[in-house]
């Protein structure tokens, strides 16, 4: 069939320019990623340093979530996302790092659910935090492990059994958990993660002793978690 002439058409090499632009910007404009794939600045020195506004990061207390020594001077902060692939990839890279630094560093877990692309994520929030309350900081811990083991599974059946499985009172955990009770902690959570540069999952911020913030986005190898971290020590 012959193509009826059009004087508003715009030439095919043309119009694939444009909408390749079109998505690009978008893609800026809209900062998010579940990878952590923003920009690298070619003025870091820590990390990828996405983030001029990580110093709004709040202050590190005994609300928090904490594993390792939690009088270590030197915190890892990580806004995560329970139904995060990278998230879980990261999971094991933190803790090797504590491993290794079982003194000098502690870790701080807080919620960053990325809403608009995992529908699970800020209601496993809420159930780690209903498990925290519960069963406290250990049982919080394990509670995190079994939620990125089973991933794939995220859902009010599986927090139940996960409950159930570590010995918290279940009449207990499913009311905390059905009057969305720590809805506010795990928006406070997200909109400081915000608040701070995050524009993906996992996003974290290395803090030495003086206060200093070394961000960085991403599930960056173990390598380069451990080199970051050697610099905040060694800023000391």
């Amino acid at each position: 069939m012959e193509e009826k002439d059009n004087k508003y058409s715009i030439p095919i090499p043309i119009a694939i320019v444009i909408a390749g632009v079109v998505v690009a910007g978008a893609v800026i404009y809209s900062g998010w990623s579940a990878g952590g794939a923003v920009p690298r600045s070619e003025n870091s020195s820590f990390g990828n340093n996405l983030s001029p506004t990580a110093e709004n990061i709040r202050p590190v207390d005994e609300n928090d979530h904490i594993f390792g020594n939690k009088n270590a001077l030197v915190s890892i902060v990580e806004y995560s996302d329970f139904e995060c692939a990278f998230c879980k990839r990261f999971h094991p890279t933190l803790t090797r790092i504590i491993e290794e630094y079982p003194n000098e560093i502690k870790w701080v877990y807080r919620h960053f659910p990325l809403t608009s692309i995992h529908s699970h994520a800020f209601l496993a929030g809420m159930a780690s935090e209903c498990a925290a309350q519960l069963g406290g900081n250990d049982i919080f811990w394990q509670f995190t492990e079994e939620l990125f083991d089973n991933q794939s599974r995220l859902g009010t059946d599986l927090y139940k059994e996960l409950a159930s499985t570590l010995g918290l009172p279940q009449v207990a955990f499913s009311e905390c958990l059905e009057s969305e009770r720590h809805r506010d902690k795990v928006q406070a959570d997200l909109r400081n993660a915000i608040d701070s540069g995050g524009r993906g999952t996992p996003f974290t911020i290395v803090i030495n002793k003086d206060g200093e913030v070394f961000p960085f986005s991403g599930a960056l190898p173990y390598e380069q978690v451990k080199t970051i971290i050697e610099k905040a020590l060694a800023s000391q």
